[in-house]
């Protein structure tokens, strides 16, 4: 039996839920388990407590140390980041749509995306410096590079030139000469086996006036169009020439201009007295030019193939210009083009000239067009030039005038012939493996239709007379245009035998004279002879026996007589 008082055993009544228990009003109420109680720290606890401290006394450290600005950086990268990172957020809304039909519950899942929410806008501005590195489509390479820093107000900066500002420049290297065998014989291996003459014309070779004039044109050009770089004169196109050297051999005194190029292709020129039609392609074409510089007056009343075309646009021009109500700048432009349309209609009329098609020939810079009665190896059109290309050289002349900032140019037959790909818009080579030799103040005039054998005695003259060709190497021979016509085939005719002094020519076999009746022949032996039809004439000529001659005098020419036709009874 306890000790404890039945009262003290009676439980106490247990609070109800939800009700507030009043605390104890001091210790001595609480279970004696609980007196001494302390609470107690673990392991864990204390480790994070020491961590935590750590951090503490490292945020407040780090700002004194040199790592302070890397720390700073790194968080700056990390919010620029964040900031241009887009981040897509998707939600799918399922809306439960029920339809009761027949008992039957039918859901339908719709996607509906959610846009993503903006970048968030920044605090405050930060600097940027950014480089930027691209190639044009000419083969330019750009680089770029953006400072922005903070400045003062709007209204204060936009009155400041120097505010908003670009710096630019363009770097390019202008390319040195060769001007040693061993320098050309780099490009074309062939060179001193097809032209052994060349090595002692290159001793006293003179690096040209004209190659430092081409790249200063070139140079200027670029200049120009500093500011619009999509007119910039192409990588492959400014780096066109190796050289232009002036030779003279020590013995002959020939001259000769050397250049060392590419080959572009042009496609001009048109000539009705030799081809009357044309391809369709370039009879359409709005960049053919029907004449090029080498030219002559019209030898036939056959119409140039380009005439037609011309005056078509000719009446169109005018019938524009004719309207009212034209702009004074547009009035302007069509008088300029209705000019030089007559003036090109005219031409057509009068003028032939070389076929790129059809005819070999070579285009020199107009940067030459000024010197040949200045300069001793200034070359001009209608001179003679020889084309080397590998092991092969073909005879040309200088037949046109091309851009000044540009070398290297020949027609679309010689391209054709040297790369057989080659077209008006694919160069036969792009390297500058071509070697172009120039033999000035050698045109013939006046101009006149091409004559390729003339061209060919005279371009081997020229090679001889520096140095001729090397073993096994030949000029090439073209064929003319057009070709001439086939021999006329001679009639059938006896032949007049050759007699000798003192013998007589047997009958039948001499020829009359010329102007003279054919008789017919006369028949011998004793095949039977054709009767002739009744009522006809038949023609029995009996030549009259030639006059013996005394031995050792001239024979005298055999004059056969006809004898008159009588009728048959």
């Amino acid at each position: 039996m306890s000790d404890v008082p039945p009262s003290d055993q009676t439980p106490s009544p247990k609070p109800l839920r939800g009700a507030q228990v009043p605390p104890p009003e001091d210790d001595s109420e609480l279970p004696e388990r609980w007196a001494n109680h302390k609470p107690r720290i673990g392991f864990f606890g204390g480790l994070i407590r020491v961590m935590v401290l750590g951090i503490i006394l490292l945020a407040l450290i780090l700002p004194f140390t040199p790592y302070a600005g890397r720390v700073k950086r790194g968080l700056e990268r990390i919010v620029d980041k964040a900031k241009e990172s887009k981040v897509i957020f998707q939600e799918k809304k399922v809306i439960e749509e029920k339809t009761v039909v027949k008992d039957k519950i039918v859901e339908k899942e719709k996607i509906v995306e959610v846009p993503a929410p903006p970048p968030p806008l920044p605090s405050k501005f930060i600097p940027r410096k950014e480089v930027d590195v691209a190639t044009l489509y000419n083969g330019l390479t750009i680089q770029t590079k953006l400072d922005a820093q903070e400045g003062n107000f709007a209204s204060v900066e936009r009155l400041d030139k120097d505010a908003f500002t670009v710096e630019f420049q363009l770097k390019v290297r202008v390319p040195k000469p060769n001007t040693t065998l061993a320098e050309l014989s780099r490009i074309n291996d062939q060179l001193p086996k097809v032209l052994p003459g060349l090595e002692p014309m290159l001793k006293d070779a003179k690096v040209s006036g004209f190659y430092h004039k081409l790249y200063e044109r070139k140079t200027s050009l670029v200049q120009q169009n500093l500011t619009r770089l999509n007119k910039i004169l192409d990588r492959h196109n400014f780096f066109d020439c190796e050289t232009i050297l002036e030779l003279t051999h020590p013995e002959s005194k020939r001259r000769v201009l050397l250049i060392q190029s590419e080959m572009d292709v042009v496609a001009d020129g048109s000539d009705g007295d030799r081809m009357p039609e044309m391809s369709e392609s370039i009879y359409k074409s709005d960049y053919y030019q029907p004449f090029t510089s080498y030219e002559w007056a019209k030898k036939s009343q056959t119409p140039n193939p380009l005439l037609a075309r011309w005056q078509a646009r000719q009446e169109s021009v005018k019938k524009e210009y004719g309207a009212k109500g034209l702009s004074a700048a547009r009035n302007a432009e069509l008088k300029g083009e209705l000019q030089q349309i007559e003036s090109t209609v005219r031409a057509l009329k009068s003028r032939s000239s070389l076929i790129a098609e059809k005819d070999p020939f070579i285009v020199i810079s107009l940067i030459f067009k000024d010197y040949p009665k200045t300069h001793p190896h200034a070359p001009s059109i209608g001179d003679y030039a020889a084309v080397l290309h590998g092991g092969k050289i073909y005879p040309a002349i200088c037949g046109d005038y091309g851009p000044t900032m540009k070398m290297g140019e020949a027609s679309l037959l010689m391209a054709k012939t040297i790369n057989d790909k080659a077209t008006p818009y694919i160069r036969p080579e792009s390297d500058l493996k071509v070697t172009y030799l120039i033999f000035p103040g050698t045109a013939d005039k006046p101009f006149g239709p091409p004559d390729v054998n003339k061209w060919h005695e005279k371009v081997s003259a020229y090679l001889r007379d520096c140095g001729g060709l090397g073993e096994g190497f030949a000029l090439h021979k073209w064929e003319p245009f057009p070709p001439p016509p086939p021999a006329p085939t001679p009639p059938a005719t006896t032949t007049t035998p050759t007699l000798a002094t003192g013998t007589e020519p047997k009958l039948g076999e001499m020829t009359p004279a010329p102007g003279t009746p054919q008789p017919a022949p006369v028949v011998t032996g004793s095949a039977p002879a054709t009767t002739p039809p009744t009522g006809t004439v038949p023609q029995s000529p009996m030549p009259t026996p030639p006059i013996p001659t005394p031995p050792g005098s001239p024979a005298l020419p055999a004059t056969p007589s006809v004898i008159p036709a009588t009728k048959t009874p």
